[in-house]
């Protein structure tokens, strides 16, 4: 909790109310509480942008176009900016689907400061408030030159990161290994899915059935007949496989699979190591060290009783051997010297106070390393919280610009019809689902301006999502789904 100043400003620049109150920052929520009248609670989601228009003064705009001034913060200054900073991340990642933990970079793209979010399925690129999702689904190619990487994305302008310093290579490299690891999972999650399938027909499947690409049944079938149809029995619900296969030869079907949640699994076995026989006596190490006390001292007294160097006691010393009194040659003490010696340094039950017991040797036991990994097993389109969105893109078989989308493998109410235009209005209808997760149901409260849904900021900032504008109607999902359906595509 930090005490400031604070302004409330309309979007027409009024000023609607100034005083002083408490401003605090937690669970994704800026609250402001002033001396005198009610809080406002300001949702991350809810802040369309954060900047600093003049020194030491924060600005907070609303998505309605209000604006929040603070000044006067002192420290909490910096901390505020920073928490603002990573909860608009997380609320963009969430927004966009984004599978995995990220990895955080500050670059420039066009002369603009940004940061960059690597997370296992996409980059994220976020700039003045705005956040643009790059599916790695979408990448055709990574290039690193002079300390600058250039991305090359399908539907999309390719963008070149720069000033990325010392952590050129660093980026350069975790891109590609993520890259890698996502193309890998979807042939992986295909071959478990149709164990049947020849290992090159897998890969051409696999290269087609990018995460989040839905995939034309035609090209499919032209890998394999039948692939679509298997794909459609094993991945979809038993009434949307009946449905979807029965506009089968009225409409064109393109299926496409897209993960939903991490099956990363953590590094198992790095536990830090303890010796379970000798417990730590940190800072005890100057405590008395047997019959010659500790220190220098002790160590000049020891050495002279055994008989070390022409300081000694004599040839023999008072033990009667070469040895010191403790012997170590043929003297009276014999083969029992060296155990005496040893209990007069302290390190044995000798009756010496200041001594500490002999304690045995450490059993080292080194549990077995486990790397991280992908748990390929995990990835499943069955069960109640499939980690896998199976789903269809449907099209009109004679042409057009109708594009209807149809979750295949959850118990989802309403299948979304949209009109787009363009060369390839479905390449254009998958582009924009991929962009906000695939949350058609989220897009359409947006559009119809329902108040009882999430509030999806990134769906009207800027141009805005495709999906709002394009929008036609909904089908809810009766006996006469495949009619209706069909009869919308018809136009």
């Amino acid at each position: 909790m930090a005490s400031a100043q604070y302004r409330l400003i309309a979007a027409d620049g009024t000023e609607l109310e100034a005083g002083a109150g408490d401003v605090t920052f937690a669970a994704g929520v800026l609250e402001l509480q002033p001396a005198d009248g009610a809080a406002l609670r300001v949702q991350a989601a809810a802040i369309a942008s954060v900047a600093e228009p003049e020194p030491y003064t924060v600005l907070v705009t609303l998505a309605d176009g209000t604006a929040l001034e603070l000044s006067r913060l002192g420290r909490m200054r910096t901390q505020l900016l920073a928490e603002l900073r990573d909860a608009r991340a997380e609320v963009a990642a969430e927004r966009s689907g984004a599978v995995g933990d990220s990895a955080r970079f500050t670059a420039t793209i066009a002369g603009s400061p940004v940061d960059l979010h690597i997370f296992e399925d996409a980059v994220l690129v976020i700039a003045d408030g705005a956040a643009r999702r790059i599916a790695f689904s979408f990448v055709n190619d990574v290039r690193a030159h002079d300390y600058a990487v250039t991305i090359d994305a399908a539907s999309q302008d390719a963008i070149t990161v720069t000033r990325l310093g010392r952590r050129t290579d660093e980026f350069t490299a975790l891109l590609t290994e993520r890259l890698r690891a996502a193309r890998t999972r979807t042939s992986a999650f295909l071959g478990s899915l149709l164990p049947g399938l020849d290992p090159m027909a897998l890969r051409a499947a696999a290269a087609l059935l990018r995460d989040g690409v839905a995939a034309p049944a035609r090209a499919l079938d032209a890998i394999h007949p039948g692939l679509s149809a298997a794909l459609l029995r094993v991945a979809a619900l038993p009434d949307r496989w009946t449905s979807v296969s029965a506009l089968a030869d009225r409409a064109d079907v393109a299926i496409g699979f897209r993960q939903l949640a991490s099956v990363r699994r953590p590094a198992v076995g790095l536990t830090p190591w303890r010796d379970p026989s000798a417990t730590p006596h940190i800072g005890q190490h100057e405590s008395p060290g047997g019959r010659f006390g500790s220190g220098l001292g002790g160590v000049i007294t020891a050495g002279l009783a055994s008989g070390l160097g022409p300081g000694g006691y004599g040839p023999g010393g008072y033990g009667g051997g070469y040895g010191g009194p403790f012997g170590g040659g043929p003297g009276s003490w014999g083969e029992l010297g060296a155990y005496w010696a040893l209990g007069a340094l302290g390190g044995g039950r000798t009756g010496n106070s200041g001594g500490r017991p002999v304690t045995p040797s450490a059993a080292v036991q080194l549990a077995p390393l486990i790397p991280a990994t992908d748990d390929l097993a995990a990835l499943t389109v069955s069960g109640s919280e499939p980690t896998v969105l199976a789903f269809a893109l449907l099209s009109p078989a004679s042409g057009g610009d109708l594009v209807a989308y149809e979750v295949l493998n959850r118990p989802e109410p309403r299948t979304y019809v949209y009109r787009m235009g363009g060369a390839d209005p479905r390449a254009r209808v998958n582009q924009a689902l991929d962009d906000v997760g695939f949350a058609a149901a989220d897009i359409s409260a947006v559009a119809t301006d329902d108040l009882t849904a999430i509030r999806r900021q990134d769906a009207l900032d800027g141009p805005g999502s495709p999906l709002v504008r394009g929008l036609v109607t909904t089908v809810a999902h009766t006996p006469d789904w495949a009619r209706e359906v069909s009869a919308r595509l018809d136009g």
